[in-house]
Formats: structure tokens, C-alpha cells, sequence
């Protein structure tokens, strides 16, 4: 009799536990649902595909050195991109024409790290593509977290480049609330934080970048989606 009691008592925490596991699945969604609400959120797939182009400018403040000073950063489709941070102090300037990588930190011209193109190769920052999981190689919902604050789904993501992160999604607005890329050199956290409007969809107007030494901060104040002029993506004479 001890022994069927016992198999019955095993059986039954076996089912409390497997109700329990199926209860957490039910909890969580598939990658493809994450970015569906994450699409609607910031304004629909239809209003993001007509993108092919996009400016920002705002301000910069780095928090560790006390410092500030102005931003613009410039896209064009499939995956151009010119970004100009002008402290005063220092001006910094990187850009990708499509090929090939450069940043000039006021210390001379020097070609961009390897992990860094790869991932501007890339692209999918602009056009509805980065709306589009199928774009990644791998992606996994981890459950919940919370994250700057809120509650957030945790999805681990891999690149077709082999670019490894974790995003994070907040459950009830659907907006994604930050990430954290790996790299050879480290791993960086980014915070999306205040989503404004410009023109039907929302962008997360002060982004915030932790490193080891304190955090960099992008407040943006103009969105203009128009492709910009093509001699801003031009690589400089002499880049390796």
C-alpha cells in the first residue's frame, strides 16, 4: 500500500507541476507576438516600410566627464549611416558608406572595429525590417524581467552576422525598453526611454549607452525621414 501511496504522490506533484509549467507558457509569447504588439506600438509595419531614409539631431550629455554637446546622426537605405557628436572639447565623427567603416574620436582618422561593421553591414535600422524577427538567425522568448523599471519580456537574439543581445520588451505598452549587445571587447547596455511621435511613429527620444565609465547620454529633438544627402556617406580619403 506505502508504495502505491507513494507513486500516487509522485504522480500528483508531477501533474501540479507540469499544470504549473503549461500555466508559465501560456504567460509567455512567441517571438513573432513580441513583435507584432513592438510594431504596432511604434506605429504599424506600413508606416515604417515607406522609410528610406531618416535624420536626427539633439543634444549629448556624457554624465561621467561632465560634458555636453550637439548630435545628429543620418540613415539611407540598405544600411548607410553618418553619426557627428560635437562636444567642444572633442568632435566625434563615424560613418559606413556601405562597405566599409570609420571613426575619427580627435584622435586621426581610424577604420571601425570589425564587430562594429559587421553590425552595420547588417542594416534593418531603417525600412519595417527591424519590425521582422525573421531577420535574425535565432531568437528566444527567456520569460519576464524587469528592466529599467518595468516589466519586460527578456528575448535572447542572434544575428545572421552571429551579433548576439538580449532585448527587452515592455508587457504593456509592447515598446522595446533596452538592450544588451555582446561584443569581443564587452558587453553594452541601452535604455530606450520618452517615445514621441514624428510623423505617425514613435521613437524613443533620450537614449541612454552604459559603459564601464558611466553613462552617454542622446537626447533627440528633430526626426526628419527624407534620405540625405549622399556625400555624407562618403568614406574620407585615406581610410584604410
Amino acid at each position: 500500500m506505502r508504495s502505491v501511496s507513494v507513486m500516487m504522490t509522485r504522480a500528483a506533484t508531477a501533474a501540479v507541476l507540469m499544470v504549473g509549467a503549461l500555466r508559465l507558457e501560456a504567460q509567455v509569447p512567441t517571438v513573432q507576438q513580441v513583435y507584432d504588439k513592438y510594431a504596432t506600438a511604434v506605429g504599424g509595419r506600413d508606416a515604417w516600410a515607406k522609410v528610406s531614409g531618416r535624420t536626427e539631431k539633439g543634444t549629448t550629455d556624457v554624465t561621467f566627464a561632465g560634458i555636453s554637446g550637439s548630435y545628429e546622426r543620418h540613415s539611407a537605405l540598405p544600411n548607410k549611416m553618418r553619426m557627428i557628436i560635437d562636444l567642444g572639447v572633442v568632435k566625434i565623427d563615424q560613418g559606413f558608406d556601405g562597405e566599409k567603416g570609420w571613426a575619427d574620436q580627435g584622435q586621426g582618422l581610424q577604420r571601425m572595429p570589425a564587430d562594429q561593421e559587421q553590425r552595420l553591414a547588417e542594416g534593418g535600422q531603417l525600412g519595417d525590417a527591424f519590425l521582422d524577427p525573421s531577420r535574425l538567425a535565432k531568437a528566444a522568448v527567456e520569460g519576464k524581467e524587469t528592466f529599467d523599471g518595468s516589466e519586460a519580456y527578456k528575448l535572447s537574439v542572434t544575428t545572421k552576422g552571429g551579433q548576439e543581445s538580449v532585448e527587452y520588451f515592455d508587457v504593456a505598452t509592447g515598446l522595446r525598453l533596452g538592450s544588451i549587445v555582446k561584443s569581443p571587447t564587452g558587453e553594452q547596455k541601452v535604455t530606450y526611454r520618452d517615445y514621441k511621435d514624428f510623423e505617425g511613429k514613435k521613437i524613443a527620444t533620450k537614449v541612454i549607452q552604459t559603459n564601464a565609465q558611466g553613462d552617454i547620454v542622446i537626447n533627440i529633438q528633430i526626426v526628419e525621414f527624407k534620405v540625405p544627402d549622399a556625400s555624407l556617406f562618403k568614406a574620407p580619403a585615406g581610410l584604410p
